[in-house]
């Protein structure tokens, strides 16, 4: 296993007078308990591999581990489905992170929130003056989406903290479960919010401003949409003030590369690059049945050709492309449209794949201006998600953990096609994810499962990467 560099370790120190046993929720700071952990056992790690020594017998309830995610679907069930709709910071969200707060909270973690509204909590560890090694991921969905997507890996890693807390063992670094706002990117662009500005990817100044994309007449900020539910916490949302000593997220697959090669978890080792655009296209408005077809600007049929084009494209790159969204201004059945917009969604592990696609589309709306000056296009990015390569570390410990779980032969490494708070992470903490099948490949849909099983599976491989990447910091702070 590739040692740590001693100066990442220094780098994840936290200060020493930070307060560990206050938490900070909303505005407010109030005194919280500390676990009274006792101490078991350890971990020892070699370069080579990882032995569990005395916490192998460490296991997560996957029962509660599932009930909790069915428990929680509620808050957002699309009506008798299975399908469900917990925007980010809407009622049903404010519920479930209620939900998530207060089971935290009953374990005797530390629960911080910080300024665009990512949850921490924190079971405390033997030495406080580390970060937190945390387990990531997302309770908010899609308008129409199912009960796996970021939810299993939230409440995953809930699901660990109540196991080490039970066990009486007590890790080396503290461990957070940790609850990132707007992955989906679906109430407020972009996505992955919560990570991005935790990151410095993003500011978070244009984070808060960002408006709501609904049909309200009146749209509103993220900011008042985390003061109006009573998260938009004090603490900053910086990786320098608020650190973290690595991430670790399970996710569900969105494929069927497990599940067609009959393999039970996923080793991801790095996440696609991801941009997205918002596309305005405007022509002239025009009655359907007197304006002749030679002299027409139909924002509609200029925006078509770019749409069939971008297929085209991706197929030629081997890249993805989405057009999810589209609408008309105004639109009528006999009314020449006059005004397009639409959105496009890029996929690919190379940035220059990305930038070459972009070149392209550029390309193809100067063919359909000059064809007709009539017709404008404006191409704004509007993000960013870069392609990344996971920490070895990291990746060691997933492998050592997955392996353990599903022997050798059930297992498969493999980078992950969807975005993830995980490639925003990466950039600056060593970073790793673990993959369960998803039944069919499908997500961001209400048919989206994944079995009791499966989920049980990732979980305890969660539980043991951490506990390995524990005993890793714990023997080269040992070396200092």
């Amino acid at each position: 296993m590739k040692a740590l560099d001693s100066t990442l370790i220094d780098y994840f120190r936290v200060v020493a007078d930070r307060p560990p046993s206050k938490r900070d929720v909303g505005n407010e700071t109030v005194t919280g308990p500390l676990c009274d952990l006792s101490h078991k056992a350890s971990a020892a790690v070699s370069d080579a591999t990882v032995h569990r020594g005395d916490i192998s017998g460490l296991c997560i309830s996957g029962t509660r581990l599932y009930q909790d995610i069915l428990k929680t679907s509620r808050w957002g069930q699309i009506g008798h489905t299975t399908g469900m709709a917990r925007l980010s910071l809407s009622d049903e969200d404010k519920l479930v992170r209620d939900w998530f707060c207060q089971s935290a909270l009953d374990l005797g973690c530390q629960v911080n929130v910080d300024a665009v509204g990512n949850i921490f909590a924190i079971l405390p560890g033997k030495n406080m003056n580390l970060a937190p090694i945390a387990m990531g991921s997302h309770l908010d969905t899609q308008p129409a989406g199912g009960r796996f997507d970021g939810i299993l890996g939230v409440i995953a890693g809930l699901e660990v903290l109540r196991t080490v807390q039970e066990s009486g063992f007590q890790t080396y670094a503290p461990l957070a479960a940790v609850n990132w706002t707007n992955e989906e990117g679906a109430r407020f662009t972009s996505g992955c919010t919560g990570s991005a500005v935790w990151s410095n990817h993003s500011s978070i100044t244009a984070a808060q401003q960002m408006l709501t994309l609904d049909d309200s007449p009146c749209p509103t900020t993220m900011k008042q949409e985390l003061q109006r539910i009573g998260y938009l916490g004090s603490l900053a949302s910086d990786f320098r003030s608020n650190p973290l000593s690595g991430h670790f997220e399970l996710h569900i697959e969105q494929n069927t590369r497990l599940e067609r090669q009959g393999k039970r978890i996923g080793i991801v080792e790095g996440v696609q690059g991801i941009k997205w655009y918002k596309v305005t296209c405007k022509g002239e408005r025009a009655h359907a049945g007197s304006t002749p077809m030679e002299v027409r600007a139909d924002a509609m049929v200029a925006s078509a050709k770019i749409i069939a084009s971008l297929e085209a494209s991706a197929r030629l790159h081997g890249a993805f492309a989405t057009v999810g969204v589209l609408t008309l201004e105004r639109s009528s059945s006999n009314t020449v449209p006059g005004h397009a917009q639409f959105t496009i969604d890029l996929r690919h592990p190379s940035a220059k794949i990305l930038d070459q696609m972009e070149a392209e589309i550029k390309s193809n709306m100067d063919v359909a201006m000059k064809e007709n000056p009539k017709i404008t296009f404006e191409l704004d990015e509007v993000w960013h998600s870069p392609a990344v390569r996971f920490d070895t570390a990291a990746v060691a410990c997933v492998a050592e953990a997955a392996e353990a779980r599903a022997a050798p032969s059930g297992v498969m490494r493999m980078d992950s096609f969807a975005g993830h708070d995980s490639a925003l992470s990466a950039s600056k903490v060593p970073t790793a994810m673990i993959f369960v099948p998803s039944q069919g490949g499908i997500s961001h849909a209400p048919e989206e499962y994944t079995s009791k099983e499966q989920c049980e599976d990732g979980a305890q491989a969660l539980l043991q990467s951490v506990l390995a990447y524990d005993a890793l910091l714990r023997r080269k702070i040992s070396f200092m």
